[in-house]
C-alpha cells in the first residue's frame, strides 16, 4: 500500500500556494530567521543572567528538579514538563533539591533549595533559564514555517519577527516559568493539527497525539487544545466531502490521536496514580466538586490521567475561584477582575509597531479580497487564540499579561500574513506601511534588560505602567540584584526595604528591616529619616505576603505600603523598585 501524507482524493482541501513559488532556494529566508534568533538569544540570555530569581521562579526550578527524583507533588500547581526541561543541567550537575519539603510547601521547598546551592544560587538559575529560551526559540521557527506555508515567505520571517522583538516575550523567555513551554506547544499543536487536517494520515495523527499529549505536561491551559484540535479539523475540512470510507479512517486515526495523547500525558508523569477511581479524589474547587457530585452513578469511573495531574488541577481551579486583587488602570477590583483586562493589556504592552501590525492585519482580513479568501486559514489561527483570551477574560485571576501568552504565536502568525504584501512584484503604498511598522519593532526593545516592566508610549513608558497595571506586568521581584549593586554604590549599608519576591534579600547581603505600616506611620506623625526600597506592586497598595528581616513570610495588608505614593523617589531601579531618600520627618508629601 502507498504511503502518502494525503487522504485519498476527494477528502483533502486545496493546499494553499507553495512557499518558494518562484522556484529559488530559502536562503534569504533562512538568514533573516537566524538574523531574528540570535538577536533573541542574545538579549534573553543577557536577561536570564541579570534578573534576580523572580517570584514565581523560587519554586519553579526546585519542582522541576523533584521530578527528575519522580516527585511531582512538590508543587503540582502546574505539570512538570517546563520545569523538568529547565533543571535538566542542575540534574546533570549533580545539583542537590536540599532538603524534602512537605507536598505543596513551594515556600519551604524553595528555601531548602536556597540552602542546599547558597554559593552558587544565581548561577544555577541561569543554566535553567537558558534552558527556557529554547521554548522561545522553537516557537519562533514554528511561526515561521506555519506563516510561510499559509500566506509565504516574507509572511513568515514577519510573524516572527513579531515574536522574538516583543518585549513580553523576552522578558518571560528569560525566566524559569511555564508559559514560554505552553506557548510552544500550543502553536506546536495546532500546527499539528492543520496539517493532520489538511492531509490526514497515521503519522500524523499521532504526531498531533504526542504533541498533544506533550502541551498537556506544561500547563493546564493547554487543555483548551483537546477542544481546539477538533474544531480545527472541521474548520479545515469544510466542505471537503469526506466519503463513508473516509469518515471510518477519520474515525481510527482520531482513536490514535487520543491514545497517543494519553499516553504521553501518563508518561509524563511516570504513570503515578494513573487510573484511580473519580469517586477517589476529595476535591477542593467548586467546579470539580460539583463534577464528581452530578457524576455519582458513575463514580467508579477510572480517571485516565495521573493523581497529581487531577489534584493540581483542582487545587489550581480552587486557587482561581478565589477572591483575589486585581489592578486595572488605577482601580482595584476584588473578586471579579475586569473582562477587558486583556485587552487593555495589549493597548498597553505590546509596542505601538506591534498593534499597527496586527491591526492591519485585521483590515486586511475583513476588508480585502485576498483576505477573505484566505478565511480558513486566519479562522484556523484565530480559533484557538481566541479560545485562550476568552478564558483568560472569564477569570477573577488576572495577575497579568502572560495568561495569555500561548495565543502570542497565533496571533503573531496571523498578523505576519501582512508580510505577503512585501513579496509582491510592485512596491505599494501597503507594502511601505507594513515596512515602516517593521522598521518601528526593534523600538520596543529600547529599555533592555527592563523589558518585564515595558510599557508603550500610550501608556506612559515603563515610568507610568504602574498606574495601568501591576503585579508580573511590572514588577515579579527581578530587580533585587541591581537594587544591591545600587545600595554598595551609594554606600548605604542600612535600608528599610519592602521587596515583592520570594528570595530573602539578605541572601544577597543586603541589611534592612521592613518599612513601618501605614498605620505606624500614622502614629508617629511621618517616616524616620533614612533610606527606603519599596517594589512597585505594594507602593500602588498590593496586598501580598512579604520577607520579614528574620527571613520569615507574613502577609502585608492592602495599602500597608501605600503612603509612599505621596512620596518621591530618588530613582526607580528598573521601574520595579522605588528608593526613597526621607530628610525631616515632616518633610516627606510630595509636591
Amino acid at each position: 500500500m502507498q504511503s502518502t501524507s494525503v487522504a485519498e482524493k476527494g477528502d483533502s482541501p486545496r493546499p494553499l500556494q507553495p512557499p518558494f513559488p518562484s522556484g529559488r532556494k530559502p536562503r534569504t529566508w533562512l538568514a533573516g530567521l537566524c538574523l531574528l534568533i540570535a538577536v533573541h538569544v542574545s538579549l534573553g540570555a543577557h536577561c536570564a543572567w541579570r534578573f534576580s530569581v523572580t517570584h514565581d521562579e523560587y519554586w519553579h526550578l526546585p519542582a522541576g528538579l523533584a521530578a527528575w527524583n519522580g516527585r511531582f507533588d512538590a508543587d503540582h500547581l502546574n505539570p512538570p514538563l517546563s520545569r523538568a526541561w529547565s533543571a535538566i543541567p542542575l540534574a546533570v550537575l549533580r545539583i542537590p533539591v536540599g532538603e524534602p519539603a512537605a507536598a505543596n510547601d513551594s515556600t519551604a521547598l524553595g528555601d531548602h533549595f536556597l540552602a542546599a546551592n547558597r554559593d552558587r544560587y544565581h548561577e544555577v538559575y541561569a543554566y535553567g533559564r537558558l534552558m527556557n529560551l529554547a521554548w522561545s526559540v522553537l516557537a519562533g521557527v514554528l511561526i515561521a514555517v506555519w506563516g510561510r506555508e499559509l500566506f509565504g515567505e516574507a509572511a513568515g520571517l514577519v510573524g516572527a519577527a513579531l515574536w522574538f522583538l516583543c518585549p513580553v516575550v523576552l522578558s518571560n523567555a528569560a525566566l524559569v516559568t511555564p508559559d514560554l513551554c505552553a506557548s510552544c506547544l500550543f502553536v506546536a499543536a495546532s500546527y499539528a493539527a492543520w496539517r493532520f487536517a489538511r492531509g490526514p494520515s497515521w503519522a500524523r495523527a499521532g504526531a498531533l497525539g504526542a504533541v498533544l499529549g506533550l502541551a498537556q505536561l506544561s500547563k493546564f491551559t493547554c487543555v483548551l487544545l483537546v477542544p481546539s484540535v477538533v474544531i480545527l479539523w472541521f474548520v479545515v475540512r469544510a466542505w471537503a466531502g469526506l466519503k463513508p470510507a473516509g469518515a471510518l479512517r477519520a474515525a481510527g486515526q482520531w482513536g490514535l490521536v487520543f491514545v497517543v495523547c494519553l499516553f504521553v500525558w501518563n508518561a509524563g508523569y511516570l504513570f503515578q496514580g494513573t487510573g484511580r477511581p473519580l469517586n477517589s479524589y476529595q476535591f477542593a474547587s467548586r467546579s470539580l466538586t460539583g463534577l464528581v457530585e452530578g457524576a455519582r452513578p458513575i463514580g467508579g469511573f477510572r480517571v485516565p490521567v495521573p493523581h497529581d495531574y487531577v489534584t493540581g488541577f483542582d487545587r489550581q481551579r480552587s486557587i482561581m475561584e478565589a477572591v483575589h486583587p486585581v489592578f486595572l488602570d488605577g482601580v482595584w477590583n476584588i473578586g471579579l477582575g475586569f473582562r477587558d483586562y486583556y485587552l487593555r493589556a495589549c493597548a498597553y504592552k505590546w509596542s505601538h509597531a506591534v498593534q499597527a501590525i496586527v491591526v492591519t492585519a485585521l483590515v486586511s482580513c475583513v476588508f480585502t479580497r485576498v483576505g477573505r479568501r484566505h478565511w480558513r486559514a486566519c479562522a484556523v489561527v484565530l480559533i484557538p487564540a481566541a479560545l485562550v483570551v476568552v478564558t483568560a477574560s472569564g477569570s477573577h485571576m488576572q495577575l497579568g499579561i502572560r495568561y495569555i501568552l500561548p495565543a502570542f504565536p497565533l496571533i503573531y502568525l496571523f498578523a505576519g500574513h501582512v508580510g505577503a504584501w512585501l513579496a509582491g512584484p510592485r512596491w505599494t503604498w501597503r507594502a511601505a506601511w507594513v515596512a515602516v511598522c517593521l522598521a518601528a519593532l526593534p523600538a520596543g526593545l529600547r529599555y533592555h534588560p527592563h523589558h518585564l516592566a515595558y510599557f508603550n508610549e500610550l501608556a506612559g513608558g515603563p515610568q507610568r505602567g504602574r498606574y495601568h497595571l501591576l503585579d508580573s506586568n511590572i514588577d515579579w521581584g527581578q530587580d533585587l540584584r541591581e537594587l544591591r549593586d545600587y545600595l554598595h554604590e551609594h554606600d548605604i549599608a542600612d535600608v528599610k526595604l519592602a521587596y515583592f519576591g520570594m528570595v530573602p534579600p539578605a541572601e544577597l547581603g543586603i541589611r534592612y528591616e521592613l518599612p513601618p505600616s501605614a498605620k505606624q506611620v500614622w502614629a508617629a506623625g511621618g517616616l524616620r529619616p533614612g533610606w527606603y526600597a519599596v517594589s512597585v506592586n505594594f507602593v500602588q497598595g498590593r496586598p501580598h505576603t512579604i520577607r520579614d528581616a528574620d527571613d520569615s513570610v507574613r502577609s502585608a495588608v492592602a495599602e500597608e505600603f501605600g503612603y509612599f505614593q505621596g512620596l518621591a523617589p530618588v530613582t526607580s531601579i528598573g521601574w520595579s523598585i522605588d528608593v526613597y531618600k526621607v530628610g525631616l520627618p515632616n518633610a516627606h508629601a510630595r509636591h
